[in-house]
């Protein structure tokens, strides 16, 4: 057999959420993309994993749904920026051990109501979500034992890389969960060569045996339905004869706002007009951040801060401003970047080797966390629109996404079948 006959994904974590960022929003995306060709949602349960009931499967793909069960709001409860501050305090073993049993506890009773699935030689059970918030190494295993092949989507190694950007919680779980679920995983497919290239080198490093592993690129295309509206405060900020820069993307340590804050500073302190647009949700760990933006003094001036833009706000952003400015410090791809050069928008971006990957003469990259670099792009770009020089890179849409992490993950696990 040299394809799955039947295409699972996990969408445990993804379920507990609304809203369309991040690792959901490629959930959502992937699954909304892979639902004609019989894709079917799963949930994690101790027992195993379980398929979502018709009406529940339905709305899997919707950015406007979430579990509204009292689990679920009580697991989102607990993942709140003051909730996180409070437990912070705890000891670490204390800590460890509270939020293990808490999230296990949450996630199999949101299992719990759904029916069993039982796996068949064939299958495919692919593992895209955020799956370190539960032992979804456990319910892999089972799934193998019946005979399913396991896929792994993984996003970066940040959390290992650059553990100053993550709790120190957070980044002892999320090695924890690697190493076990590459235990039990029969491919590894990462979302660009550079992610791919990391866990090569991280796996020589800890001396771990590797699945077979491949990389695929994600799409960019905004949802069809429920893109939302254009407040006419926004609108008007984002006006073609105003100019102006956009920052796209969870506001969180890594993105680099703080660098993003200093450059547009310095510009306005030289009595530049220019104008900022920073769109995205406030992470837990940027609390202060989010607090300084929220008290700017250019704050509704020149620097607008957008912590609940719609899908057509962001593409309002993408259409009229001079350039994305990308300064991030770490990426496991970067969409941000695809979705605005596909729009015909110029990338100011930092020199990233999973940026870099992605780039074509539309970006524009600078060293990174070096202001003066970046500045110097910005006042190039205020002086000459680019868009004209940029081009547009061509679409790749989820559906394209799709087609290509099919094609993938039939290559590999075909290897490993002929094996």
């Amino acid at each position: 057999m040299n394809t799955a006959s039947r295409l699972f994904m996990d969408v445990s974590y993804t379920q507990t959420q609304s809203g369309n960022v991040g690792i959901t929003r490629t959930v959502r995306r992937l699954l909304e993309a892979l639902q004609p060709a019989g894709c079917v949602p799963v949930v994690f349960h101790r027992s195993g994993y379980r398929q979502l009931s018709a009406e529940r499967r339905r709305s899997a793909a919707q950015p406007e749904a979430a579990d509204g069960s009292s689990a679920a709001r009580l697991f989102r409860g607990l993942h709140t920026g003051a909730a996180r501050r409070m437990a912070s305090r705890l000891p670490p073993a204390v800590l460890r051990s509270a939020w293990a049993v808490t999230n296990g506890l949450t996630f199999n009773a949101l299992g719990a109501r759904e029916s069993a699935t039982p796996f068949q030689p064939g299958d495919c059970l692919v593992l895209a979500d955020e799956s370190w918030n539960y032992p979804a190494w456990a319910a892999a295993e089972i799934a193998r034992r019946q005979g399913a092949s396991v896929v792994l989507v993984l996003y970066d190694l940040i959390p290992l890389r650059f553990p100053e950007f993550c709790a120190a919680l957070f980044t002892d779980v999320f090695r924890r969960w690697l190493a076990r679920m590459l235990a039990c995983t029969d491919a590894v497919v990462c979302i660009s060569a550079a992610t791919e290239a990391d866990l090569v080198r991280w796996c020589e490093e800890q001396k771990l045996p590797l699945p077979r592993t491949a990389h695929f690129r994600l799409g960019s295309d905004l949802p069809r339905g429920g893109a939302g509206t254009v407040r006419a405060d926004v609108a008007a900020f984002m006006a073609p004869e105003n100019p102006f820069f956009a920052a796209i993307g969870t506001i969180e340590p890594r993105k680099n706002h703080e660098l993003l804050l200093v450059a547009f500073e310095q510009l306005w302190r030289e009595g530049s007009m220019v104008r900022l647009v920073i769109a995205g949700r406030p992470h837990p760990q940027c609390h202060a951040l989010g607090e300084r933006l929220k008290s700017h003094p250019q704050r509704s001036k020149l620097l607008l801060t957008l912590f609940d833009a719609s899908d057509a706000e962001v593409a309002l952003a993408y259409s009229n401003c001079r350039a994305l400015v990308f300064p991030s410090l770490a990426e496991g791809f970067g969409l941000p970047l695809v979705e605005a050069r596909t729009r015909g928008c110029p990338v100011i971006a930092s020199d990233l080797p999973a940026l870099a990957e992605l780039a074509d003469r539309g970006v524009f990259l600078f060293r990174r966390n070096k202001v003066e670099d970046l500045v110097a792009l910005l006042r190039d770009h205020l002086a000459i629109d680019k868009r004209a020089v940029a081009g547009k890179m061509p679409d790749f849409t989820w559906q394209d996404s799709a087609n290509d992490f099919l094609g993938v993950i039939n290559r590999l696990l075909a290897l490993r079948w002929k094996t």
